[in-house]
């Protein structure tokens, strides 16, 4: 694991950070395969950076999103007692079909069954973590992956994630996440990880 070679600044994103955390996300999580596929290929980047302008737009209103550097990276953590509020956000506004266009019925399917697989019991969940290309392998991960787990240790809360991409899946087992299941979405999706940690 990368070690951070100076103290990094973890804070809480404000608005002023929207754009830069939109930016990150949509660069970073352009070859996520579980968005890909729900999301679906025609003018994919346009339409992701949309979602993300809604959905991590709501995140930051709602204090979720923890930045460092700047927004080079950022990581979205859903208390327990927000999931429902989380939930109800959504992929986009009523006033924006067009960002799931004619893939809102498989988008919808993929995740009610991606969802289908949480534990009925309260954790902080790890919505996703997103570090700027030409940032990546910093530590700035590390530093977001250890202000998450100093939260879910306070708090005595599991820590749930699921991915698409099996050296993601290694990169947190390295800070004690264990594979829960591991399945390939249904109807073709791609093959997704299910990853809790709990609390020592």
């Amino acid at each position: 694991m990368v070690v951070y070679a100076r103290p990094v600044d973890v804070r809480t994103a404000t608005l002023e950070d929207l754009d830069v955390v939109v930016d990150t996300a949509a660069r970073a999580l352009d070859d996520e395969a579980m968005l890909r596929w729900s999301f679906g290929e025609d003018a994919f980047g346009e339409r992701i950076r949309r979602h993300f302008a809604h959905y991590d737009g709501a995140n930051v209103r709602n204090g979720w999103v923890r930045v460092v550097e700047d927004g080079a990276g950022i990581a979205v953590w859903i208390p327990p007692d927000a999931a429902e509020q989380h939930e109800a956000i959504g992929a986009a506004p009523p006033d924006d079909p067009a960002i799931l266009g004619d893939h809102a019925q498989r988008h919808a399917d993929f995740w009610t069954w991606v969802g289908g697989h949480e534990p009925h019991e309260p954790l902080l969940y790890l919505s996703h973590v997103a570090i700027a290309p030409e940032r990546q392998r910093s530590g700035l991960g590390s530093a977001l992956m250890r202000d998450g787990i100093e939260t879910s240790e306070r708090s005595s809360l599991p820590i749930w994630l699921e991915t698409s991409k099996p050296e993601n899946a290694r990169y947190y087992e390295r800070f004690g996440f264990r594979v829960a299941a591991e399945e390939d979405a249904p109807g073709g999706g791609p093959r997704i990880w299910f990853m809790r940690r709990d609390p020592s």
